[in-house]
């Protein structure tokens, strides 16, 4: 197999965005804290606990004052752009529904998406910009690169939505960057595809509740099939929140005390009282 010549992909396109005076980041790089912790909850490109990284990552503003995460991920080898199903769309879940994990980490933009998710899951962003880019090297030894940009955001459910054709990394230069956004706004679904991307998702909740149901039945001896039911259904409502009056639970509030009214079922209890007042 070919070497891969993916540093030479990062140093050319690092290199635009220099260009470009962009204050962009590298993959071990602070952006802000938001985004760090969303890609540190967040699943990795193995499955594991750990964090992500993307190879660049930065955050733009258009001219509304909207702010947009750019997350990009680098390949070095030909071929390794982008892996779509069928349907033409980034394919980074499996037929049994569960993540592809193989082509998450082979694919550049596979690999930004999966990015983007993670803040779409975690953080109050919900457009988002991914990026991936890969290359080889010709005959002539002449560097021979392609890029594909992806926008990813709530309105298609996390998928991606291609956004046109590029040759370098220029549309997120100041000058270029709301002429780029006013494009992206562009990007429409039709019912049909819709429909489709709803239920490829209510498919992936199913598999994800029954995973879930299968683990508490493994590790909480005790627990009979209803106590299951209350105990996801309990922890979905705590995580939900509701904007500007009850902030999700997150995982960091769970300490396992064991003082009174500060074990993790007080806590869960009270994040579900004021769900519901």
């Amino acid at each position: 197999m070919a070497q891969s010549i993916e540093p030479n992909i990062a140093d050319l396109a690092n290199g635009w965005l220099k260009t470009y005076k962009l204050d962009y980041k590298l993959e071990q790089e602070f952006l802000n804290t938001e985004v760090e912790k969303a890609l540190s909850d967040y699943f990795t490109k193995n499955g594991g606990t750990g964090a992500n990284r993307p190879d660049a990552k930065l955050l733009l503003q258009d001219k509304n004052l909207n702010y947009f995460p750019i997350l990009i991920e680098y390949k070095g080898y030909k071929g390794k752009l982008e892996k779509l199903n069928t349907d033409g769309q980034v394919e980074n879940q499996t037929a049994k529904n569960q993540p592809n994990f193989k082509n998450i980490n082979s694919f550049a933009v596979n690999g930004a998406v999966h990015y983007a998710n993670a803040l779409l899951h975690h953080t109050s962003y919900t457009d988002i910009i991914a990026i991936g880019m890969t290359g080889y090297k010709d005959e002539a030894g002449e560097i021979q690169h392609e890029i594909g940009v992806y926008y990813v955001s709530k309105s298609n459910l996390g998928a991606g939505q291609k956004v046109g054709e590029f040759s370098d990394l220029s549309f997120l230069a100041p000058q270029n960057f709301d002429s780029f956004i006013e494009k992206v706004k562009t990007l429409t679904l039709s019912q049909v595809e819709i429909d489709k991307l709803k239920a490829q998702r209510e498919k992936e909740i199913d598999t994800s509740l029954v995973r879930l149901n299968n683990d508490i039945y493994q590790n909480e001896k005790g627990l009979g099939e209803n106590d299951r039911v209350y105990l996801v259904a309990a922890s979905i409502i705590a995580t939900l929140g509701i904007p500007g009056k009850v902030t999700p639970l997150e995982k960091s509030d769970l300490k396992s005390s064991i003082e009174e009214g500060s074990r993790d079922g007080d806590i869960i209890l009270r994040k579900i009282k004021a769900f519901f007042e």
